[in-house]
């Protein structure tokens, strides 16, 4: 907090994304995280489809930050994320 009792503006806040067991590696049950970095240059195939190593914030059902994370999710359930600008970067 400053001076005046408020937190810094940080940027836009980004969205918890939840993956479905099948739809991440390695772990089990639904994975909830906060979205920090695509390695979109680095796809990676298996069975005929795409996957991206994924880095973020692990979150809690009640909203919790349960630490960094990172996983490799099914490239058809990723979606750009947005820049500092508000503006949205393509893969």
């Amino acid at each position: 907090m400053n001076k005046w009792g408020k937190r810094p503006n940080r940027g836009p806040s980004r969205p918890i994304l939840t993956f479905a067991e099948a739809d991440y590696r390695p772990g089990a049950g639904p994975l909830r995280m906060i979205v920090l970095r695509v390695r979109w240059d680095a796809p990676r195939r298996e069975n005929a489809e795409v996957w991206y190593e994924v880095d973020g914030v692990e979150m809690s059902l009640d909203g919790r930050e349960l630490g960094r994370r990172t996983a490799l999710v099914r490239g058809t359930k990723l979606r750009p994320l947005p820049d500092n600008t508000g503006h949205y970067r393509s893969p």
